[in-house]
């Protein structure tokens, strides 16, 4: 593989982990601790607040992409030190994936995006076990983008 076209798969990689990683970071500090307090009318909210856009458009297709374009490099390169880095990269941020799916399909279509009526009294619980789970999502994200930028620092030093 070239090593431009490397250097731009690990960008786009690089660029869309972190992004997927501050996301989530952000909504574990800022948003989701305030449904700990009046969970149902927090959630009643934020359901009306998202009628144009939604979260989902931040998260998807690209953040789905980076891990997959780390495990193609990691199958592409032969340069030891590289395919360790995109080794753990993948795995992380592979296993980030899984948990993103269990909270996915597990929590989120309850609380943001079905209907919270039928959830009421779970509302707080899950709400609770969302945030241990997407605690969990970013320590495998935020590893996955260390080895990721590590990397892509590689790669550059390589280039020069």
């Amino acid at each position: 593989m070239k090593q431009s076209t490397l250097s731009k798969l690990l960008a786009f990689s690089l660029f869309f982990m972190a992004m997927w990683f501050f996301g989530n970071l952000y909504e574990e500090i800022v948003l989701t601790p305030n449904q700990l307090v009046n969970t149902y009318e927090k959630l009643q909210h934020w359901h009306q607040f998202f009628t144009v856009s939604n979260p989902i458009f931040f998260y998807v297709p690209f953040t789905l992409l980076a891990p997959v374009v780390l495990c193609v490099l990691y199958f592409k390169i032969s340069d030891p030190a590289m395919k360790n880095l995109l080794k753990w990269a993948s795995i992380f941020s592979v296993v980030g994936t899984l948990v993103s799916v269990a909270i996915i399909t597990q929590i989120n279509v309850k609380i943001f995006f079905g209907d919270i009526d039928k959830y009421r009294d779970q509302l707080y619980d899950l709400t609770v076990i969302w945030l241990i789970g997407n605690a969990i999502r970013i320590c495998f994200v935020g590893v996955s983008l260390y080895y990721t930028l590590r990397a892509y620092v590689l790669c550059q030093v390589k280039k020069s």
